[in-house]
């Protein structure tokens, strides 16, 4: 087993060249079902992990029992951006100390509540990368321009991602 920055970079070599050789493997599905608790309250279940709480802010008539959707959503993309940076990392045998990845953006509640009209969602979102590592800086530089290209939940972010809906009554 060859581990650096804890990731057995066998496995994903190992990965890499079974898509090579069978591409339609490399085609996952991912799914989350979402339970409304009471008020704005709800829980994420993703596979056999704990719950995660989903609420708004005390100020939003939430309980902040959990964060906000919003903030999920700025929280999937540093983790996938993350995960990206210290995977390739790995792969190039550069070691990684520390990484943080803080990534904010401005929502405009006003447009959420039909108070005018615009984007309710995130026109712009900012991240940055906190590394310590012995990497120079152009390696530095080249591991975060890998990890935003390879970042499936950036990449959906950014581009017209399709999302349909239906429902069905509960009987």
């Amino acid at each position: 087993m060859t581990k650096l920055n804890g990731v057995d970079t066998k496995v994903i070599e190992t990965l890499v060249e079974d898509y090579k050789k069978n591409p339609e493997k490399g085609i996952v599905g991912w799914s989350s079902s979402i339970k409304w608790k009471g008020g704005l309250y709800a829980e994420a279940q993703v596979g056999d992990h704990k719950p995660v709480p989903i609420d708004e802010p005390d100020w939003f008539s939430g309980s902040n029992k959990g964060q906000s959707p919003a903030e999920l959503l700025l929280s999937a993309l540093g983790g996938c951006l993350s995960i990206g940076f210290i995977a390739t990392a790995s792969l190039m045998g550069i070691k990684v100390n520390s990484l943080e990845v803080n990534v904010s953006g401005q929502l405009d509640l006003n447009v959420l509540l039909d108070l005018k009209e615009g984007n309710p969602g995130f026109n712009e979102v900012d991240v940055q990368f906190t590394v310590d590592s012995n990497a120079n800086d152009k390696q530095l530089e080249e591991l975060v321009s890998k990890a935003m290209e390879i970042s499936p939940v950036k990449n959906s972010l950014e581009r017209n991602v399709q999302v349909n809906s239906t429902f069905k009554r509960n009987k």
